[in-house]
């Protein structure tokens, strides 16, 4: 036996500190995808700091099989040939039953006698260090969510009293002293997810690591992750009574379908029209489906959609669209269709060279930066004078004529806005 070795014996001989005991398992283990010692001790002690430090480990031990002793506390890693989640029998049981089982045991139930012969812990050895506290700096509600208004109700938690820690716990295998599950195991981006502990134990402390960074010291814990993937869930329990640390990681539990990304925007009649008919144009993202909702009443499925609005004003329309997974997002977006008081449009127009109202153009363009055009169209429905620019119409029409007393000439204006067009349209007469 090496000097150094002598020295550790000595050490834990003398009941050396968890912290002592940990830090020397750690700078002897190559090759295990542990953190190192002082990202290892910011994690176990909780609050911010240590959140932040845990964020990008995994509390199993990483490609190796087997178990490391470190500090009186037991830290297991998965083997390779462990087979995924799909094939699991316990993590299917307490994602698939959570609502057939039995009111006593909720989705739990039938777990405690699961096994697993090709885990067995190892000797556990003396554990003289009083537990490390395991405290988690996030929480659910911590997380900004972005969930769209459609979403389903979710279930309401299975409430399962807490029992003592059991006196064979160390000999049992991970999947059985830590079990636990998800209570459903698809979901979209910013739905809530709860999970629960098979068995929640008293004298205990727990520390889940939800894959993405986050954290919780509760026995169960709701969570809402923010970004799409499959995501692998970690619970650590330790006895409080003698420090011992029992892990369990469920690689793949959780898959994170992404939200569509709802938008669109609309075509307006590039004529006057006293009800203008808007073309709703989709360009939504990762849909295969569209709901229109106009001012909130009218609704039409399908990729594109026509509404005739009559009424002048703002028009809101909704675009609900849906994803293959059922996931949801929402756009809105006000049209507005006005006539000539929405945009400063004489009533009165006489062309005559007496300088008064002998030009027309709506008020509303001549301090206007937006893209516009500005049409006047006969009864006939032929264009007389367009501009896109600030410029008056002076009742000239085309081949040299002028427009005489008594003629009614529609007009129309069509502003283009960042998200879609506005249009306003009306008539005026020549006096």
């Amino acid at each position: 036996m090496s000097e150094e070795s002598k020295e550790d014996k000595k050490r834990g001989a003398a009941g050396g500190s968890f912290e002592q005991g940990m830090r020397s398992a750690l700078e002897k283990a190559p090759g295990l995808a542990a953190p190192g010692w002082l990202t290892m001790q910011s994690a176990m002690a909780g609050g911010a700091a240590g959140g932040a430090a845990a964020a990008s480990w995994r509390w199993v031990i990483g490609p190796a099989a087997g178990a490391a002793l470190i500090g009186g506390a037991l830290w297991f890693s998965q083997p390779d040939a462990e087979a995924p989640v799909e094939n699991d029998p316990v993590g299917q049981e307490l994602s698939s039953n959570a609502v057939e089982d039995s009111p006593e045991t909720g989705w739990f139930e039938g777990l405690v006698d699961a096994e697993d012969e090709d885990n067995e812990s190892a000797d556990l050895g003396d554990a003289e260090a009083e537990a490390p506290s395991i405290e988690a700096n996030h929480s659910a509600d911590d997380v900004a969510t972005t969930a769209p208004e459609i979403l389903e109700e979710k279930q309401a938690p299975v409430e399962v009293d807490a029992v003592d820690v059991p006196e064979d716990w160390a000999e049992l295998p991970a999947e059985k002293a830590a079990a636990f599950g998800a209570e459903i195991d698809a979901a979209c981006v910013g739905t809530e997810i709860g999970f629960r502990m098979a068995n929640p134990m008293n004298d205990v402390r727990v520390l889940w690591n939800f894959g993405d960074g986050q954290f919780s010291s509760e026995t169960g814990p709701q969570h809402v992750f923010n970004a799409p993937g499959t995501y692998d869930i970690t619970l650590s329990i330790t006895r409080i009574s003698d420090g011992l640390i029992r892990t369990r990681t469920i690689e793949n539990l959780v898959t994170i379908h992404p939200n569509p990304q709802a938008d669109f925007t609309w075509d307006v009649p590039t004529i006057a029209a006293e009800r203008p008919v808007v073309r709703m144009r989709n360009r939504s993202r990762d849909a295969t489906s569209a709901t229109w909702i106009v001012d909130g009443e009218s609704t039409v499925a399908g990729e594109s959609a026509a509404f005739s609005l009559d009424r002048v004003g703002e028009h809101v329309v909704q675009l609900v669209a849906s994803s293959p997974h059922g996931c949801q997002s929402v756009m809105s977006h006000a049209i507005e269709v006005g006539n000539r008081f929405g945009i400063g449009g004489s009533g009165r127009f006489s062309p005559n060279g007496d300088g008064i109202y002998d030009r027309f153009i709506p008020r509303g363009l001549m301090q206007l930066e937006l893209p516009y055009v500005f049409r006047v169209e006969n009864q006939a429905g032929n264009i007389v004078f367009e501009t896109t620019v600030p410029k008056a119409w002076d009742g000239t029409l085309p081949g040299g004529g002028k427009a005489a007393p008594g003629q009614t000439f529609k007009w129309s204006v069509v502003v283009q806005g960042k998200d879609g067009p506005a249009y306003f349209s009306d008539a005026v007469i020549v006096e």
